[in-house]
Formats: C-alpha cells, sequence, structure tokens
C-alpha cells in the first residue's frame, strides 16, 4: 500500500476511534451522575447516624459539650432531619439554654408531626418556665400520640396537680386504666393525688401499692414514710423508716420525724434521747443546730419532764427566729412551771399574737390566766379573813 492511502486509512481509523470515545471523554452518564450522588448522600447519612450515636453516648454520660459537637455535624449534614433537631433539643436542654431547646423541639415537630417526644419536651421546657397551662397541653398531645406513655401519663397528671386541677387529673387517670392497671409510678400519682385532697389514709394505700408494685421498692420508700406520718400511722411510719437505706436514715429531717413518732407512740425518753445523740453528730459535721431540732425536742423534752431542756431550746429559738411562736410558747411552759404566771401570761400573749391561727398558744394562755384569777381569788379570801 502507498504511503498517501496508509496514511489515509490512518486517519479514518482515527477518526473513527476518536468518535468511538468521544462521548465517553465529555463526562459521566445521567445515571453516572445519580449513582455518585446517591452513594455521596449514603456516606453522609452515615456519618450523621454515627454523629447522633456519638451525641446519644456523650448526652447519656453527661458530657453535654462534647455531645453538641457531634449532633452538631449531623444536624449541618441533614437540617430537616427531625430526629437529629429533636436530640439537639435535648442536649441543649440538659445545658440549661431553654430558648434554643424549645426552637428544636418545634422544629422537630413541624418536620415531623407524629413525634411524640417532641411534644413530650415542649412540656418539659414549659413547666420550667412556669407555664403549667402550656406544659399540660404539650403532654397532653404526647399522649394522644402514643396513649399508652406512662411517661406522658404522669407528666399531664402532674401538671394538672400543679394547676390545682385535681378533678381533671383524677379523671385523665381513670379514663387511662386500661392501659396502666398494674403500674406502680400511677399508683404513687394517685397516693399524691389523694395526699392533695387532704385524704392520707388513701394516699398511704395507693403508696403501699406503688412500693409492692416498684421493681425497686426504695424508689418510694421515702415517700411511704411521709404518707404513713402525715396519716398519722406512727407505727407503721416507724417500720418504713427502718427499710430505708443507711444512707439517709440519719438525715436531719427524717431523725427528727422519728422523734416524733416515737413520741407519738409513747417512748418519749427514746425519743428526746436519740435528738440529743443526733445533736453530736450535728457538731461533729461542723453545722449549727437549726430551728426545727430545736422545736422538735423542745416538746418532747416537755413531756418527759426536762424542763432545763426546754428552757435551752426556748431561749434558742427566741433569739434564732422571734417570728416564730414556738419559742415563746416553751418559755412560757418553763416559766408556768417555776409558778411565774405573770411571766407566762406574757409568753403565751406573745405567742398568741405571732401565731393567730393556732388553738394551742391561745388555750396556754386562757389556762395560765385562770389559774391567775383562781389564784387571786385565793389571795383575796385569805385576806379578808
Amino acid at each position: 500500500m502507498s504511503t498517501p492511502r496508509l496514511l489515509t486509512s490512518l486517519c479514518a481509523a482515527g477518526c473513527s476511534l476518536a468518535l468511538a470515545v468521544l462521548p465517553g471523554c465529555s463526562g459521566p452518564t445521567t445515571t453516572g451522575l445519580e449513582a455518585r450522588k446517591a452513594a455521596h448522600d449514603r456516606f453522609n447519612r452515615v456519618g450523621a447516624a454515627v454523629a447522633s450515636d456519638q451525641a446519644e453516648q456523650a448526652l447519656n454520660a453527661g458530657q453535654f459539650k462534647d455531645a453538641l459537637a457531634h449532633i452538631d455535624r449531623a444536624v449541618s449534614s441533614f437540617p430537616d432531619d427531625a430526629n437529629a433537631r429533636l436530640l439537639r433539643g435535648r442536649v441543649v436542654l440538659e445545658m440549661g439554654r431553654l430558648e434554643l431547646a424549645m426552637t428544636e423541639f418545634k422544629n422537630a415537630s413541624q418536620l415531623d408531626p407524629s413525634c411524640d417526644e417532641c411534644h413530650y419536651y415542649q412540656g418539659v421546657v414549659f413547666q420550667r418556665w412556669g407555664r403549667d397551662d402550656e406544659a399540660t397541653a404539650s403532654y397532653a398531645a404526647a399522649l394522644t400520640l402514643v396513649p399508652n406513655n406512662t411517661h406522658y401519663l404522669l407528666a399531664q397528671a402532674e401538671s394538672l396537680v400543679a394547676l390545682g386541677r385535681i378533678e381533671d387529673a383524677k379523671r385523665l387517670i381513670e379514663d387511662s386504666e386500661c392501659h396502666f392497671e398494674f403500674n406502680s409510678a400511677l399508683a404513687h400519682l394517685r397516693s399524691e393525688i389523694a395526699v392533695a385532697e387532704g385524704d392520707f389514709q388513701k394516699g398511704l394505700r395507693d403508696m403501699e401499692i406503688a412500693v409492692t408494685l416498684a421493681s425497686d421498692p426504695n424508689v418510694y420508700q421515702e415517700d411511704l414514710v411521709m404518707v404513713a406520718f402525715r396519716a398519722g400511722q406512727w407505727d407503721q411510719c416507724l417500720r418504713a423508716m427502718e427499710l430505708l437505706p443507711e444512707s439517709v436514715q440519719d438525715r436531719d429531717d427524717l431523725v427528727r420525724s422519728r422523734a416524733r413518732c416515737l413520741a407519738m407512740t409513747g417512748r418519749t425518753v427514746e425519743a428526746r434521747d436519740g435528738l440529743l445523740e443526733h445533736e453530736k453528730v450535728i457538731a461533729k459535721r461542723g453545722d449549727s443546730i437549726c430551728a426545727e431540732h430545736d422545736l422538735t425536742l423542745g416538746y418532747i423534752a416537755s413531756m418527759v419532764g426536762d424542763w432545763p431542756r426546754v428552757d435551752a431550746c426556748a431561749r434558742r429559738l427566741m433569739g434564732r427566729s422571734p417570728q416564730l411562736a414556738d419559742g415563746y410558747v416553751l418559755k412560757g411552759m418553763v416559766t408556768e412551771r417555776l409558778g411565774d404566771l405573770d411571766g407566762a401570761i406574757r409568753y403565751f400573749r406573745k405567742a398568741a399574737e405571732l401565731a393567730p391561727g393556732r388553738a394551742m398558744p391561745r388555750t396556754l394562755l386562757a389556762r395560765a390566766e385562770a389559774a391567775h384569777v383562781a389564784l387571786g381569788c385565793v389571795a383575796l379570801a385569805d385576806s379578808a379573813r
């Protein structure tokens, strides 16, 4: 073949080859672009899921700054992901940033109207703001979406109780009984409602049920102690105290409650001695005796006739808490015991002025005045002889 012909053939072949490969050189096909985008989205979603998991773990561990950093990565990749927005709201809620938390919960709710947790956490924020009406509405919305969720029911009922809407709370519970018949938390809530209504005996029965049903009875044991005390079931209160963890049995308020129960069951000397022993514990801690301790000890000491102790408590109360009637009541009792009726009347009168709604100061004042009049009559009779 001649050289010109060969060049012509090679040129034609080259042009054909060029035309064959030309489309490939112009870029990927539409199918290729879509596949590449899908792969990129999958990669981003995996990364966002990992970031969300890390944020959840950090949140549960109390590492809120780390949790926020992780969830911010997920939100930046998928700003319209309701779950990521919800989790970010939970993180900033724990950080005390209530305004931002509410914004995130509302965003998540708008992105996913079926998000029950979005409404629940809005209720939590409203409650922290003291807006119980709006909290109740948010909890109700969450419960409507998931009617068998215990937390939502309890949250709504407790917010109703906080608003003083006791009947509404009771009705809510009765309407939901089919879902929570054997639930310890619900029994606890029924107890709280009964106590709020002043029915301490029913409150005690419901609290006993709560303790029985609870997987960990210690969760409600202290509440059982308090309700038994308010119900006047002193022996039961003492038995319940014995089941409390040792770590709390020596707490100041529980020691005082135990002393009152002992006194009400006739074990007054044991009650007084227990309070005196606890004073050593208080001193060892470097704390001072509080007014509640002096008040409890003063009245129990009067029941056993330990008048020097009563006088010491009265003096401390009058000096530290002069607005309390009890210091003057106790001092009046000591003064009356010493035969100084004029002094006793002054102290009882002061106590009655400080606590006009209490019957005891008025009763003691009337008794001291009657004794004073009676002694005056005796003295007058003696002088007339």
